[in-house]
């Protein structure tokens, strides 16, 4: 696979000229300067930018702030350059400003929502200022945004579009929307029942856009886990035990996926299945039918079954074969296979020795033992998401990981 303009460092990601392949830790402010230059070339007239030095005391306020905990819990939260109060739609303005520290920041965190709610900020007499709640979801233009994702981990939005990571020193800078394959692509070309339907621009199945969203939803539970995929044409897994087999129910978010597709153009069916969750990323609250209800509420339950010990097992068709499911111990497969990195590009062979864990290993030589095509989502604690993937050919390959679900939608 051919680099995407980064540079050769597999931690570093950042775009530029070529830089030695070692890692390289950044510190905060310099982030935030690499950050500037980078969304320079995103700017918007409509949507103002913090100047460099505003951009630099807003990244060390928040990166220490993703270190405090309020309430005994970790600081989750958001803040927006929002300079212009006559612009900034739905908030709630506090009557005196909080100069914008790391302690100021972390006790507003707990009056915002996800990503529905952020914290807005503007300069002041020469001071950044926390002054109100933004309410995102009404907002037709999307400011920019830093949100913690987990202590030292920064993710930076701009006009709705995820635009850089700041993940405890390691920097990764995103382009276009095709500087990194989605893991629906990867999903999508894996299996041929997915791959013979796939439609529009960015060539993806609907069903696979829907096992991709599982993982994030794992990460949203805030605990680890795996999901392992098969060819609906394959009767049973090989090298796995059931813990928990499905029987009456199995196929009911296949029969509500396919009530929500039903007389939808192949072309539309992807905009309405992602249109069946209760919220859009950015809190917008979703004007759904009851098809796209009965949709969502099966894929809530299916995805809490990720929360028992092991793996979900699940089809191409969306069938549940089983929760709890154990890869069995036992010797690998002689099969060597490709690691990738999804925002370098850098590909190189790899063997199951290098990964710390369980989870991954368990993952890959599932892979290797199904006859057919097969797929591991592994959702790590830490927050890394990584792909295991046995195509059509038989060919194995890793993709991974995924920082935080970084360039995972």
């Amino acid at each position: 696979m051919p680099t995407l303009g980064l540079c050769p460092s597999s931690n570093c990601g950042c775009y530029g000229e070529a830089a030695v392949n070692e890692e390289t830790l950044r510190t905060p402010a310099e982030f935030s300067s690499r950050l500037a230059a980078h969304l320079d070339a995103f700017r918007d007239p409509a949507l103002q930018l913090p100047s460099p030095a505003q951009l630099a005391v807003l990244v060390e306020a928040m990166f220490f702030a993703s270190l405090h905990e309020e309430e005994a819990r970790r600081v989750d939260f958001g803040v927006a350059w929002q300079p212009d109060a006559d612009e900034c739609a739905a908030v709630i303005a506090l009557g005196a400003p909080v100069v914008v520290t790391p302690r100021n920041l972390a006790k507003l965190a707990p009056a915002t929502l996800g990503e529905s709610t952020a914290i807005a900020v503007r300069q002041i007499r020469g001071d950044l200022a926390a002054w109100a709640l933004l309410q995102r979801s009404v907002s037709s233009m999307q400011p920019l945004t830093i949100r913690t994702l987990d202590a030292g981990v920064l993710r930076v939005d701009y006009n709705g579009v995820a635009r850089a990571l700041y993940s405890r020193g390691e920097v990764v800078l995103l382009g276009d929307d095709s500087a990194v394959p989605l893991p629906v692509q990867w999903l999508t070309r894996t299996f041929a029942a997915w791959s013979t339907n796939a439609v529009g621009p960015w060539n993806v199945d609907p069903r696979a856009s829907i096992v991709a969203r599982l993982a994030t939803e794992v990460m949203l539970h805030r605990h680890g886990g795996m999901i392992l995929v098969m060819s609906a044409e394959c009767p049973e897994p090989t090298g796995v035990r059931i813990h928990y087999g499905v029987t009456e129910g199995a196929d009911t978010l296949a029969k509500r996926y396919a009530q929500v597709v039903r007389d939808v153009a192949a072309n539309a069916q992807l905009a309405r299945v992602k249109a069946s969750r209760p919220r859009a990323p950015d809190g917008r609250v979703l004007v759904r039918d009851e098809d796209q209800i009965a949709f969502a509420e099966t894929f809530e339950l299916v995805a809490r079954l990720t929360a028992v010990d092991n793996a979900l097992l699940i089809d191409t068709d969306l069938k549940v074969r089983g929760f709890g499911v154990q890869v069995i111990e036992g010797e690998a497969p002689a099969i060597s296979f490709r690691h990738t990195n999804p925002y370098t590009g850098d590909s190189h062979v790899d063997e199951l020795s290098t990964f710390k864990g369980t989870r991954h290993p368990a993952g890959v030589i599932y892979c290797m033992r199904q006859p057919r095509e097969a797929a591991a989502i592994i959702v790590s604690q830490d927050g890394h998401v990584t792909l295991a993937l046995k195509d059509p050919e038989g060919s194995v390959q890793v993709v991974g990981s995924y920082d935080h679900a970084f360039g995972w939608r």
